[in-house]
C-alpha cells in the first residue's frame, strides 16, 4: 500500500510540472511580441542617433544583432579593378591583392629589407641601395632604394609640412613648373580622389636617345601622419605609344614621407624597366646627381612661392659663402700638408 501511494504521488508531481511548463510556454508566446519590442527599444537606446543613421552599421532583426564597420570593408576593398592591371599582374600566378593593408605591408617590408639590398653609394646625405633579386612584381628587374633626410631649416617658411610637399610633388599644375625632367605630367582618369591614372613623359638626358613615357595607376594616401604612394604600370594599349617615345614599364614605385622635429624623411623604391641598361658605375655617378637636383628643385619651388625673392637670394648667398669657406679650408689644409 505504501508503494502504491508513493507511485501516485510521483505521478501527480509530474502532471503538475507538465502543466506549469505548458502554461509558461503559452504565456511566453503571448508575451514574445512585447519582448521583441523591448529588445528593439533597448538596442536603439544603446546606439547614438549618429550611429543609427550610419550606413556602415547593419542589424539583424532577430534576437541578436551584428555590426559591420566600414574600416573592415576598407581593408578588404580591392583598389584597382582588372582594367587597371598590367599583363604581369593579370597572370594567374600573381597572387598580390591590391588592398590598402597589403600595400602598406609591402612598402614597409621593402624599406626594412637589409639583407637583399646592397649599398650602392652614400653621398651628400643620400643612401642609395640596389637589389638585383627582383620582387613579386618582377623577379628580374633591378630595384633602387633611396633614403634621404632634409633639414627643415632649408625651407624659408616654418609652416611647411608633409601635405605641402605632397602637393608640389603630385598636383600636375605645380609639378610641371619646377620639375625640368618632365615634358608632360597629366592625370588622365580618376577612380577616387586618391586613386587615379597618370601619364608622364620624361625628357631624355642623353643625346640621340628617345624620350621615355609611363602610364600608371597610382594610390597615394596618409596613414598615421605618414604619406604613402604606390604606383605600377597599366597595359600599354590603354594609351597608344607616341612616335619617337619609348614606353617604360613601372613594375612598382613606392614612396614614403614623414617628418620629425628637425627633418623631413624621404624613402623611394623603384623597379622601373627603362628599356636600356645602365652599368653600376654610371648609376653610382648619375643617380645622386639626379636625385640631388630633383630635391633641390622641389625646395626652391616651395621657397619661391612662400618667401620674397630678396630672402631667397640672401639664403643662396649664405649657402655659397659657406661652400666657399669650406673649399678654402680644404685648400689651406692641403697646402699645409
Amino acid at each position: 500500500m505504501k508503494e502504491i501511494c508513493e507511485g501516485l504521488f510521483r505521478f501527480w508531481r509530474k502532471c503538475c510540472k507538465f502543466a506549469r511548463k505548458q502554461t509558461g510556454q503559452i504565456e511566453y508566446t503571448k508575451m514574445l511580441p512585447k519582448i521583441r519590442e523591448k529588445k528593439k527599444a533597448n538596442n536603439s537606446e544603446f546606439f547614438s542617433p549618429q550611429l543609427k543613421e550610419n550606413n556602415t552599421l547593419k542589424f539583424k532583426e532577430r534576437e541578436t544583432f551584428t555590426t559591420k564597420l566600414s574600416i573592415i570593408e576598407e581593408e578588404k576593398e580591392i583598389l584597382f579593378p582588372p582594367k587597371y592591371l598590367n599583363l604581369f599582374e593579370l597572370e594567374p600566378n600573381f597572387k598580390f591583392e591590391f588592398t590598402k593593408k597589403n600595400i602598406i605591408n609591402f612598402i614597409e617590408s621593402e624599406i626594412d629589407d637589409n639583407t637583399n639590398y646592397k649599398p650602392l653609394i652614400n653621398k651628400d646625405g643620400f643612401d642609395i641601395y640596389i637589389k638585383e633579386s627582383g620582387s613579386i612584381f618582377n623577379p628580374e628587374i633591378t630595384i633602387i632604394k633611396l633614403l634621404y633626410k632634409i633639414p627643415k631649416s632649408k625651407f624659408l617658411k616654418k609652416e611647411i609640412n608633409i601635405k605641402v610637399l605632397a602637393q608640389y610633388m603630385n598636383i600636375p599644375e605645380k609639378r610641371i613648373l619646377w620639375d625640368t625632367s618632365l615634358k608632360l605630367y597629366k592625370i588622365i582618369e580618376k577612380k577616387k580622389e586618391d586613386i587615379y591614372l597618370l601619364h608622364y613623359i620624361l625628357k631624355s638626358p642623353i643625346v640621340f636617345v628617345s624620350d621615355r613615357d609611363v602610364v600608371e595607376k597610382r594610390y597615394d594616401f596618409y596613414e598615421n601622419d605618414i604619406y604613402y604612394d604606390f604606383s605600377s604600370s597599366i597595359k600599354d594599349d590603354y594609351i597608344p605609344v607616341e612616335e619617337n617615345i619609348v614606353r617604360m614599364t613601372d613594375h612598382f614605385s613606392i614612396y614614403k614621407m614623414y617628418e620629425e622635429k628637425e627633418y623631413f624623411y624621404f624613402t623611394s623604391i623603384t623597379q622601373m624597366d627603362t628599356k636600356y641598361k645602365l652599368p653600376n658605375a654610371m648609376m653610382s655617378y648619375q643617380l645622386p646627381l639626379n636625385y640631388k637636383k630633383w630635391y633641390d628643385s622641389l625646395i626652391n619651388a616651395i621657397n619661391e612661392e612662400s618667401a620674397p625673392k630678396e630672402q631667397i637670394e640672401q639664403n643662396e648667398k649664405s649657402e655659397n659663402s659657406e661652400q666657399d669657406e669650406q673649399s678654402s679650408e680644404r685648400l689651406t689644409s692641403s697646402e699645409h700638408n
